[in-house]
């Protein structure tokens, strides 16, 4: 079947080697980037674990987020002031921001959502776009969100997002904070020693689709037990 081969690559692409700690794993879960980066693979890249490997939900998920954000890229790239996955680096942190408008030094994230109406950003929205501020020290930054399930007029949401020169200092330490606990946990094998996102109410929905849950959730009985919790 050729949902099976496209599950299989869809293992390989997530698991390619990436240098540096990249944005993404920063601002979601670093706990799961810490499992996903020492979960033992083949040689083509494919966890051995057979549940820990791809599926159709992870494929339609790729599928249609990667179309829609390099369908508004092509079209940004029609005009000089966008750059196109403009990359960011601090230390060992990088970043590619999806559109970056130069003459108003603005970062810009592309999403899409199976939602009909959205009337303010999702918090992980909200946390990818002030990463990319506190990196490019940009005061404004926007979302663009598609909205899948609107077959009106007016299937696209804008937000605008400001920050002070605290907050992206604030951001821009905890993003240092989070890279070397995670540089630390692969290091080390020990995710453990990375910080989860199970407490906060704006993120853990992601959880309950989370494929290294029974370990995570092991490591916080124990971090209970112990009077510590690394979720902060």
């Amino acid at each position: 079947m050729i949902l099976d081969k496209l599950k299989e690559a869809t293992d390989i692409h997530y698991n390619k080697h990436r240098e540096g700690i990249h944005v993404s794993d920063l601002t979601l879960c670093p706990r799961e980037a810490c499992f996903r980066a020492l979960e033992p693979k083949d040689k083509n890249g494919i966890p051995i674990d057979k549940t820990k490997r791809a599926t159709n939900i992870d494929v339609n998920f790729f599928s249609s987020g990667k179309a829609i954000h390099e369908a508004i890229q092509i079209l940004a790239s029609y005009f000089s002031e966008y750059e196109i996955e403009k990359e960011v680096k601090h230390g060992d942190i990088v970043g590619h921001i999806d559109l970056f408008d130069k003459t108003n030094h603005i970062p810009i994230e592309a999403k899409s959502a199976r939602k009909g109406t959205m009337d303010k950003p999702q918090a992980h929205y909200i946390k990818q776009l002030e990463a990319y501020m506190a990196l490019t020290n940009a005061d404004t930054g926007i979302i663009l969100v598609q909205l899948l399930q609107h077959f009106k007029d007016e299937p696209f949401v804008e937000f605008y997002h400001h920050m002070t020169t605290e907050q992206r200092d604030a951001t821009l330490k905890q993003l240092e904070r989070d890279a070397i606990q995670l540089k630390s946990g692969i290091m080390n094998l020990m995710p453990n020693l990375v910080r989860h996102i199970a407490y906060d109410d704006t993120l853990n929905w992601k959880c309950n689709y989370c494929k290294w849950l029974t370990p995570c959730q092991a490591f916080r009985k124990l971090e209970e037990s112990n009077g510590a919790e690394v979720n902060e």
